[in-house]
């Protein structure tokens, strides 16, 4: 995986600025939803693009029909997947409760609270590190299927996500690294005034669609491997 390709390309692109600030007004705007949609579906579009074979530069903002239905479709994706989370939760709170209830000793419910408190969490930690590890291979099946049936052969994604589960967490950890060092010198900038808010407030928009755009391109590295792997026939659960 070129990590290094993947940060550099962004600014490679002779219209860079442009197609970035469009990124910034959708990520401010995303409050509104269909930017958040339409940010969602260029990245797609750069995962396409990688997966493809052109890794230099950023793709044309155009054809925004397309961009909000590929971000609605993976969005709508995400929501499902999250269910099963949502629904843990609702029934972890309410069994917690139903048990500290109708226990007659105060210390009891205490402790059968606590104790459901301390596993709920467990659950919770365990399941959002699943879904980090999943919202990629859903972004890659749609991307690879351009069909939104594909994001629920549920088969497919995860076997995707086993497959690729190295790749997956490097770019898990350039996201997280990229976003400490914004945290980093966003938090030194503000220190000096005028100046350094004025630049601590524009690096702090440009860093989400920024960090999109690279996520995007490692991401379209992955699918292009999961396609010369498919070609290759050893990819299993993805054909």
């Amino acid at each position: 995986m070129d990590i290094n390709k993947a940060v550099r390309y962004v600014t490679e692109d002779k219209t860079w600025l442009s197609k970035l600030l469009i990124g910034v007004l959708m990520s401010v705007l995303s409050f509104l939803i269909v930017p958040a949609l339409i940010l969602q579906g260029y990245v797609v579009k750069i995962i396409r693009r990688v997966m493809g074979g052109e890794w230099d530069g950023l793709p044309e903002w155009d054809d925004w029909g397309g961009l909000l239905r590929d971000g609605f479709f993976v969005t709508v994706a995400e929501i499902v997947y999250t269910l099963p989370f949502i629904l843990l939760m609702i029934v972890g709170a309410a069994a917690t409760g139903g048990l500290a209830s109708v226990t007659g000793s105060e210390n009891a419910a205490g402790l059968i609270a606590t104790t459901g408190g301390l596993g709920m969490l467990c659950l919770v930690f365990l399941f959002v590190i699943a879904l980090l590890l999943l919202m990629p291979a859903i972004l890659i099946q749609y991307a690879i299927k351009d069909d939104f049936g594909a994001l629920f052969r549920f088969s497919e994604v995860f076997g995707l996500m086993r497959a690729n589960m190295a790749d997956i967490l490097m770019v898990f950890l350039v996201s997280v690294v990229a976003a400490i060092a914004v945290s980093l010198v966003t938090g030194v900038l503000s220190v000096v005034p005028c100046l350094g808010w004025i630049a601590a407030f524009v690096i702090g928009l440009a860093a989400t669609p920024f960090i999109s755009f690279v996520t995007g391109h490692l991401y379209g590295q992955i699918a292009a491997k999961v396609l010369g792997n498919k070609a290759g026939g050893s990819l299993t659960g993805v054909a």
